[in-house]
């Protein structure tokens, strides 16, 4: 019963959704047990799912247990809610539904009331300033209604097969753009590679479209483009112009998308030491917040908050990060909502040179996530030293190195840290010296290897 679909589903239902389930529920259209309305409300009314033999005398009082009817009641109920679930999908996207009227009208012979609905939805619909594949593929479903109506009714004269058969292509050629983008992302990330059918023969089709002609396939053109190749600044700013140009034409998923594919652009230029292109990615995120593209489900990631700050870090614009740390707050995950705003309040302190204000947060801090696990080890490392807590720092740099023993998936990036730690214990137990300096100098991989030539140079 634990790992039903029906409790999966039943988890998945929000609480404040219970009335409306159970006015579909009341629904004789929809369901005429009156024991699948009662299973529901035993369901959701307990903190804990009851044993079957408890939900069998609830349901059939006086009848002896009869595991069977019991299964056949919880798949019926796991029916109805399917519904439920596909029936509030539909009518949250409202197009999907008028199309479906119109669909009915054509296919009972309601000419007039066809006539009439698709073209009030023709109209809306390329009213709309979006363009996507998604846009796209609803026109073709709606020219294709439109197609079938005019073929039975009028054996002669024009039809709309060209808008059709337009719209499809269009469909076709942004979507196979958009799985490219993803799978160069994917490659990036993990060495999966893929390439979508005829992805050649898109992207030289692409290739030869003025941007101007068709902005859509430009910007996912484009995208590809500074995914496949970070070397690539034609396309960059060629793309960061058509975002500026057609801040509307996606929703806002696949414009997060293409956001991303431009930002990572400028993360992986200004890695090599392009300092300009952190100004551009932070401006890049900017107009993506005030066009509230980057949150999902109405939440902030927290990789992008934390990426946002330390832009504004990077870039000197110290109190607005402040003010971003504050205002996006509360748009974190929940349950990792304080962590993370500690976390990044006390990077704030911490580049402030504010040490002390820095330790009091960074302690309180504990991150399952190995990466911002390190970043907060780092940064209490660094914070320790400059205050001089010598005995604070010796612990610290031992439970550092048994962290990273017990890290077996770290890479290069393990070593970096045990010599980030190895010399700061040279640095603290013996002073800066030359010979010091050399060392770290002549060790390939070393963690905040500037900060250790710093102190030693600043005592020096």
């Amino acid at each position: 019963m634990t790992n039903s679909f029906l409790l999966q589903i039943l988890r998945a239902i929000d609480p404040s959704e219970h009335g409306a389930v159970r006015r579909f529920l009341q629904s004789p259209f929809f369901n005429r047990r009156s024991d699948v309305i009662q299973l529901f409300d035993l369901l959701v009314k307990s903190p804990e799912p009851p044993g079957r033999e408890a939900l069998f005398a609830a349901l059939y009082p006086g009848r002896p247990f009869h595991n069977l009817t019991l299964n056949h009641t919880f798949s019926y109920l796991t029916e109805r809610l399917e519904q439920y679930l596909a029936l509030v999908e539909m009518q949250r996207d409202g197009q999907t539904e008028r199309l479906y009227r119109v669909r009915a009208f054509r296919r009972r012979g309601l000419s007039q009331l066809f006539e009439r609905d698709a073209h009030l939805l023709e109209k809306s619909h390329l009213e709309s300033p979006q363009r996507h594949a998604g846009w796209h593929l609803f026109h073709y479903l709606l020219q294709n209604e439109i197609f079938s109506h005019r073929i039975v009714q009028r054996r002669e004269g024009a039809t709309n097969l060209s808008a059709a058969s337009d719209a499809l292509s269009q469909f076709f050629l942004l979507d196979n753009l958009r799985w490219a983008c993803t799978a160069e992302s994917l490659r990036s990330v993990g060495g999966e590679t893929y390439s979508p059918p005829l992805a050649d023969a898109v992207q030289q089709l692409a290739e030869s479209c003025p941007p101007d002609d068709n902005p859509s396939l430009a910007l996912l053109y484009q995208s590809w483009r500074v995914l496949r190749d970070p070397e690539d600044r034609d396309a960059f700013h060629l793309l960061e112009q058509l975002l500026l140009g057609h801040p509307d034409i996606f929703p806002p998923a696949e414009s997060r998308d293409i956001h991303m594919a431009a930002i990572n652009f400028c993360i992986r230029r200004q890695n090599r030491g392009e300092r300009d292109y952190a100004r551009t990615a932070l401006e890049l995120y900017r107009r993506a917040l005030e066009r509230g593209i980057l949150h999902e489900n109405g939440v902030l990631p927290t990789y992008t908050y934390n990426n946002i700050h330390l832009l504004a870090q990077v870039t000197g614009e110290t109190n607005w990060a402040q003010n971003f740390l504050e205002q996006y707050r509360e748009a974190l995950p929940p349950g990792d909502r304080d962590n993370i705003y500690r976390y990044n309040l006390a990077i704030f302190y911490y580049r402030a040179a504010d040490y002390g204000h820095a330790l009091e947060l960074l302690r309180t801090l504990d991150f399952p996530e190995v990466f911002m696990a390190l970043d907060v080890r780092r940064m209490l490392l660094k914070s320790y030293y400059e205050l001089g807590e010598w005995l604070s720092l010796a612990s610290l740099l031992d439970s550092f190195s048994a962290f990273l023993r017990r890290q077996k998936t770290l890479g290069y990036h393990r070593e970096s840290y045990r010599n980030l730690i190895r010399f700061t214990q040279k640095l603290a137990k013996r002073g800066p010296t030359s010979a010091l300096a050399g060392q770290i100098k002549a060790c390939p991989a070393v963690a905040e290897r500037e900060w250790l030539l710093g102190k030693i140079k600043g005592k020096g």
